[in-house]
């Protein structure tokens, strides 16, 4: 008989588990999870997951969607979803993202060992590969993903005889996997197949059938879920993360690409099932953007391993531990600035947009079809527990209705005329205005906003009685600038009902910051600066922290009136930088015209050219 396993490289050897640079990679990786993004497709998982309690079985047909309602759907990640609503009921946002981020740093630090030769090195890797994984770090069944991963290489890596206790770990994490995230689950599927080949390719016929133990208990992990194989359909439906880096050729991910191609080619014989794990995966993510997070941790090892050929293996010792620990902080801090601080304000589960919104709808007894964009349909199930109009399940829809229903604004008197909403709750974008297609049409009124969200009611539709007889608004919640009310409080008339108005939307919204904000801004222009400024001082207060560009950008508009133009150039030139990194380019257009203004009132001609230069195109370097 052939002998099919040869010595273990020096790199398997025994050796000590470094707990040191293992807690400070937990806790860098526990912290970039921690303050990342979050994802509103959590939203449908708790949604269902309340389902499954409820009727005790997986949903086979859509019940959410009024547009989909009988069609054929079911859940990928019953498992998830049901701990996903246990944990939301019980210990909100906060339990979920524990888990998550315990989970997530767990599978990083589960390699580390892979690498005992380079511990310092290995640590170095898997935090750069962190740090480009966020996008992968939303609280979603995804994120068991890593740490299944993480299970399977470390028991499958090793080159040592069959045992049956590496068969019973492969068929718990098989079965844990198409529970979790059966969409995913073929990936594992994919590993075990792999290292049997590799195995048993030079092995006798006997040991072939007892590595064969090993696909058969991967395959029957992958079975042993309420749909069976069929679970891993969905495969590739999410394929587009929620989340991309602003310049994504020029990201982590494309070095550890060029990385990973190159380590695979050093290591191929030396490691090949690492190596061609990594170079799947490595494929996979080219074509499916959901799979790089995954990816990136699947390569380090290898890259690390690579590298360990051309870079002298160094001693963990205290000294360059503490100096790795500092590495790690900076590069938290540069996580916390190009990740955590643009996009913390976005929705998303942990931060709803749509809260009050969905308690107007209650109080008011709101009925009948509603209108909302895809992005906000999971949210509205599980907050208003009422049938959307859309969401972002691209199984569910037909590519031509997720295309007509994302690009609303120019469509939507088509699409009242056939699906005859009775209402519409849209986001709050002031700079963009999409709203303004409502606005125009007198069928329909605005008759609730904050910070976040609008609620219009149809005047012809089932809830119409409330608005039927109310004149449309002096005020423009979805409007960006306060100086909109120059010419209502310049006529006496007008004058009062639009501070009764901006009254009204203060008792209405008491949460919100952008009301206040007019409303300092209107006592300034009637010459009442103590009120302005009890009301500047109290929307400064709600805005600390948010990380809101376009209320920022209001803020700055007040303080501007206020002759403050040093304060309100700091406001728009933070505005406009947050908006580019955002990708919101109208906000980034608004706040350079702006700033233009200013600085060409300050004698600064030439800031003033390229300022309007950034207006006219947003893509533009950025002005001092």
């Amino acid at each position: 008989m052939t002998k099919s396993h040869a010595k273990a490289h020096p790199h398997e050897s025994p050796h000590h588990p470094h707990w040191p640079l293992a807690a400070a990679l937990f806790l860098f990786v526990l912290l970039t999870a921690a303050y990342s993004v979050h994802d509103s497709s959590t939203w449908l998982h708790i949604r269902s997951g309340a389902e499954i309690l409820s009727r005790k079985a997986l949903p086979a047909a859509d019940t959410f969607s009024y547009t989909a309602s009988g069609q054929p759907w079911s859940t990928d990640s019953w498992l998830s979803d049901v701990i996903f609503r246990h944990l939301d009921q019980n210990g909100g946002f906060l339990a979920l993202a524990a888990l998550k981020c315990v989970v997530v740093a767990a599978a990083f630090a589960l390699l580390l060992p892979l690498s005992p030769g380079s511990p310092l090195l290995a640590a170095g890797v898997l935090a750069l590969a962190a740090a480009g994984a966020w996008p992968g770090m939303t609280e979603t069944p995804n994120f068991f993903d890593f740490l299944l991963l993480a299970l399977l290489v470390r028991v499958l890596r090793p080159k040592r005889p069959f045992t049956w206790g590496t068969t019973a770990a492969v068929g718990v994490i098989m079965l844990l996997w198409s529970n979790l995230n059966g969409s995913s689950a073929f990936l594992g599927l994919g590993l075990v197949a792999l290292k049997v080949v590799k195995t048993t390719i030079h092995a006798g016929r006997g040991e072939r059938l007892r590595f064969g133990a090993l696909i058969a208990a991967a395959l029957a992990g992958l079975a042993l879920n309420p749909q069976g194989f069929a679970v891993i359909r969905h495969t590739f439906l999410g394929a587009e993360p929620a989340f991309a880096p602003r310049f994504p050729w020029l990201s982590l991910y494309v070095a550890f690409v060029l990385a990973g191609a190159a380590a695979v080619w050093v290591c191929l014989q030396q490691e090949f099932f690492l190596a061609v794990a990594a170079a799947g995966l490595l494929g996979l993510s080219l074509v499916a953007p959901g799979l790089r997070s995954l990816y990136m941790l699947a390569a380090c090892p290898v890259i690390v391993l690579a590298l360990g050929h051309f870079i002298h293996p160094l001693r963990d010792t205290a000294g360059r531990v503490a100096r790795l620990a500092l590495a790690l902080a900076a590069l938290f801090a540069w996580h916390w600035y190009t990740v955590y601080t643009p996009l913390r304000s976005l929705p998303g589960y942990g931060r709803p947009a749509l809260g009050g919104a969905a308690n107007f709808l209650k109080a008011n007894d709101i009925r009948g079809r509603m209108f909302n964009e895809p992005e906000t349909g999971a949210e509205l199930m599980a907050l208003s527990e009422r049938p959307v109009f859309a969401d972002q399940r691209a199984e569910l829809y037909e590519p031509s209705f997720l295309k007509e229903a994302s690009r609303w604004p120019g469509r939507f008197r088509q699409l009242a005329e056939v699906y005859r909403f009775d209402y519409a709750v849209i986001r709050n974008r002031r700079a963009a205005y999409p709203a303004r297609v409502l606005d125009e049409d007198p069928d329909w009124r605005l008759a609730y906003a904050d910070d976040a969200a609008l609620v219009y009611l149809r005047r012809s539709g089932t809830a119409g009685w409330l608005v039927s007889s109310a004149p449309r608004r002096l005020l423009a919640p979805n409007g960006l600038w306060p100086d909109a009310l120059d010419p209502l409080l310049a006529k006496p008339l007008t004058r009062a009902r639009a501070l009764a108005e901006l009254d009204a939307w203060i008792l209405q919204s008491p949460e919100s910051v952008q009301p206040l904000l007019w409303k300092a801004y209107a006592f300034d222009r009637l010459r009442l600066s103590p009120k302005a400024d009890r009301f500047l001082e109290l929307a400064r207060g709600r805005l600390a922290g948010r990380g809101e560009p376009e209320l920022t950008a209001v803020m700055a508009c007040v303080l501007e009136r206020r002759g403050r133009d040093a304060e309100a150039r700091r406001l728009y030139q933070g505005t406009a930088r947050l908006a580019r990194r955002r990708g919101e380019s109208a906000l980034e257009s608004a706040v350079g015209s702006r700033l233009a203004a200013l600085w060409r009132r300050a004698g600064d001609e030439a800031r003033a050219r390229r300022w309007e230069e950034r207006a006219r195109e947003p893509a533009a370097p950025a002005a001092d």
